[in-house]
C-alpha cells in the first residue's frame, strides 16, 4: 500500500482524541490537555495527529460535492417511485429554495464540517508549538513541514467557507481565552478572509515540498506540495471578482504560468482523459492533489454502502455488468439532468443550461460520450451509462431490473414514470410532466468518472479522490485570458487539453485560431462543464459566470442572487450571539 495511505489511516484512539473538535464554538481546552500531556509519545503519534484533519476533510467532501453538483444544472436526484424523496430535500437543492436554517439540512453542514477541520488544524498546530521535536526523533525542519501541511489544509477549508458563506469567523488558535473574545467570535469581511487565505497559501508555496519526478504525486498523495498550494491560489484568484468584488485575472495568469513553467515541480497532461481517475492515479502526472483511497478503508467517494457521491452515480442493477456484485446492486442517487421532455415525439428542452448529454454531443467523436465498459481487469472506455438496457446475466430477462423486479430498466435521457414501457418511450405513471418528483428507475443517464472494475481483477474500488489536476490550470488561465481580451491564446490552451478527448480532433472541433470554433464566455462555461463534469465545482462555475440564477429543466429562474451563498444555521446563531445571518435568510431573535 502506498505510503500516504498508511499514514492517513489512524488508530481509533487517535481519531477519538483528535476528532473531538467542536463545530461552532472552536474551544478545545479539555482535549488539548489530553493530547499534549498523554497522547504524543512517539513519532507515529505526531504523524497521526497531523494528518487526522486530512481524513476528516476527505470525508467532508461528500457534503461539499452535493452543494456544488445538486444545485447546478448537470446532476439531479429524481424521486424514483418511493425512493429518494427524503422530505423534498433534493427538490429544495435543485430549485434553490434553501431558506431553512435548521441544522438537519445539508446546506448548513458545510459550516460545521469546515470549522471542525479548522479546529483540528488549530489544535495540532498549537500542540506542535509546545512540543520538542528532538523528543520524537524529528528536526525543527520536519516540524515546520508538518505545520505547513496543517496551515495549507486550514486555508483550503477557509476557501470552501468563503465560497459557500462569504461572511465567516476567522480563528487561528485552539486557545479558548482568545477565541471567546467578542471580536474573535464575530465574522470578518470576505476581503479579510480572502487576504488571510492568500497569505497562508503563499506561505505554503514557500514552505511546502516541491513535487518530485514525473510519475504523479506518489508518496505525496494525500499531502500538500508547493504546486497544490499554488493551484489553490489560482482558485482563489479566479473567483475573486465574485467573492470580494475585485478581479484578480492577472494573478490567475501569472500563477498558472509559474505552475506550467515547472517552478513547483513538473506536471503533465495525461494522454487519456480517464487517467487522473483510474485505480493507479497516484502515478498520474496530471494529479496535483488527491486523497488516498483503498477498498474497505478509505474509498468514501466510491463505496455503495456509505454516504458517497461516485458510488451512487450508477444505475440500479449494474453490479453484475460491472462485476462488483459484492458491493451491492448500487443505489442510484445522481443522474444527469435530462435533455428531452416527455411529449410524443419527445423534444429537446430549449435552455442554454442543463442538458449535459447534448453538450457532450456537440462535437463529433468525443471519446468520453460512450457506454461505460470495463475492457479488461484494469482498463475501461466510455464515461456514461447511455440510453438502453443494462446486461445482467443473473436475472431471468438477462437485463438489470428495478428493485422489485417489476420491469427491465431501460435508461432514458428523460425523467418520468415509464415502468415497463420505457423502451417504447411511453409515460404510464401519473403526471406526464418532466419533473424531479416524477421519476422511476428508467429516468436519467449516468456519469461514471471513476472506474468500477470487476472484483476478480483486484483493482475494483482503488482510485484515489482527485481534487486538483493540471488541466484545471490550463482552463483557469484560459478563462482569465478570455476575460482580459485574449481569446486566441485562451483557445490554444484549451485545445492542448481537448485534443485527447476526440477521435479526430480537427478544425471543426478546435477553438480559434487553430480551428474554426469561436470561444466566448458561453462556450467557456460549457467547456468547463465537459472537462470537469462530476468533479464538484459546477455551482461555483455557474456563480462566477453569473448564470446560477437562470432557469433550466424544471428549475425556475431565481428571484434574486442571495442563494449564491448559504444561510448560517440556527445552532451556530444560537451558540454565538456575535454571528450575523447572511442577507436574505431568516435570523433568530436575540
Amino acid at each position: 500500500m502506498r505510503k500516504m495511505k498508511n499514514i492517513i489511516r489512524f488508530s481509533a484512539i487517535a481519531a477519538v482524541i483528535i476528532g473531538a473538535s467542536a463545530c461552532t464554538d472552536l474551544n478545545e481546552t479539555v482535549y488539548d490537555q489530553v493530547m499534549t500531556n498523554n497522547y504524543y509519545n512517539t513519532k507515529a503519534d505526531i504523524i497521526q495527529a497531523v494528518f487526522r484533519p486530512f481524513e476528516h476533510v476527505y470525508c467532508s467532501e461528500y457534503d461539499f460535492y452535493e452543494h456544488e453538483e445538486l444545485t447546478g444544472d448537470h446532476f439531479i436526484t429524481p424521486t424514483r417511485g418511493t425512493w429518494w424523496y427524503d422530505g423534498g430535500k433534493w427538490e429544495i437543492l435543485h430549485r434553490h429554495n434553501w431558506s431553512s436554517i435548521e441544522d438537519s439540512w445539508s446546506w448548513t453542514g458545510e459550516w460545521n464540517a469546515c470549522y471542525t477541520g479548522i479546529g483540528q488544524c488549530n489544535l495540532v498546530l498549537d500542540d506542535l508549538s509546545r512540543l520538542n521535536p528532538s523528543k520524537y526523533s524529528l528536526t525543527e525542519t520536519e516540524f515546520d513541514a508538518f505545520k505547513s501541511q496543517l496551515r495549507t489544509m486550514r486555508a483550503y477549508l477557509y476557501l470552501r467557507l468563503l465560497n459557500c458563506y462569504r461572511n465567516c469567523i476567522l480563528t487561528t488558535t485552539s486557545d479558548a481565552s482568545v477565541n471567546n473574545l467578542p471580536e474573535n467570535r464575530a465574522q470578518v469581511s470576505p476581503e479579510k478572509l480572502f487576504e488571510f487565505i492568500e497569505s497562508e497559501l503563499k506561505t505554503g508555496v514557500n514552505d511546502l515540498p516541491a513535487k518530485v519526478g514525473t510519475s504523479g504525486p506518489g508518496s505525496f498523495q494525500g499531502s500538500f506540495t508547493k504546486g497544490a498550494a499554488a493551484a489553490l491560489l489560482v482558485r482563489l484568484y479566479l473567483n475573486a471578482e465574485k467573492w470580494i468584488g475585485v478581479p484578480h485575472y492577472d494573478d490567475v495568469i501569472s500563477w498558472c504560468r509559474r505552475i506550467r513553467g515547472g517552478e513547483f515541480g513538473e506536471y503533465t497532461l495525461a494522454e487519456n482523459w480517464w487517467e487522473p481517475f483510474d485505480w493507479n492515479n497516484e502515478t498520474c502526472n496530471e494529479v496535483i492533489f488527491g486523497f488516498p483511497g483503498s477498498y474497505t478503508t478509505k474509498s468514501w467517494h466510491m463505496q455503495n454502502d456509505r454516504r458517497t457521491f461516485y458510488g451512487r452515480s450508477l444505475p440500479y442493477g449494474c453490479a453484475n455488468y460491472l462485476g462488483v456484485e459484492g458491493n451491492g446492486e448500487r443505489n442510484p442517487k445522481y443522474a444527469l439532468s435530462p435533455s428531452y421532455d416527455n411529449q410524443n415525439p419527445r423534444q429537446l428542452f430549449d435552455y442554454k443550461l442543463g442538458m449535459p448529454s447534448q453538450k457532450f454531443q456537440k462535437y463529433a467523436g468525443d471519446k468520453r460520450w460512450a457506454q461505460y465498459k470495463n475492457t479488461s481487469v484494469n482498463t475501461r472506455e466510455g464515461m456514461f451509462f447511455l440510453e438502453g438496457r443494462i446486461p445482467n446475466s443473473k436475472t431471468a430477462s438477462g437485463y438489470a431490473m428495478n428493485p422489485d423486479n417489476q420491469y427491465v430498466i431501460y435508461l432514458r435521457d428523460q425523467v418520468g414514470q415509464f415502468l415497463n414501457k420505457a423502451e417504447e418511450g411511453v409515460i404510464v405513471g401519473p403526471g406526464k410532466e418532466s419533473k424531479l418528483g416524477n421519476g422511476d428507475f428508467n429516468s436519467g443517464l449516468f456519469c461514471v468518472k471513476y472506474p468500477f472494475y470487476s472484483f476478480t481483477g483486484g483493482y475494483y474500488i482503488e482510485s484515489d479522490l482527485t481534487l486538483i489536476r493540471y488541466a484545471e490550470i490550463y482552463y483557469s488561465e484560459a478563462e482569465a485570458l478570455l476575460r482580459t481580451g485574449n481569446a486566441d491564446e485562451a483557445g490554444k490552451l484549451l485545445n492542448q487539453v481537448r485534443k485527447r478527448n476526440y477521435v479526430d480532433f480537427n478544425s471543426s472541433i478546435a477553438y480559434q485560431p487553430e480551428g474554426s470554433v469561436k470561444l466566448d464566455l458561453d462556450e467557456m462555461l460549457d467547456e468547463w462543464g465537459r472537462e470537469f463534469i462530476q468533479e464538484g465545482r459546477r455551482r461555483t462555475d455557474l456563480i462566477r459566470f453569473g448564470r446560477f440564477q437562470e432557469a433550466w429543466w424544471d428549475k425556475p429562474k431565481d428571484s434574486d442572487t442571495h442563494y449564491e451563498i448559504f444561510p448560517i444555521s440556527r445552532q451556530a446563531l444560537e451558540q454565538n450571539k456575535h454571528l450575523k445571518q447572511n442577507p436574505g435568510y431568516e435570523d433568530i431573535n436575540r
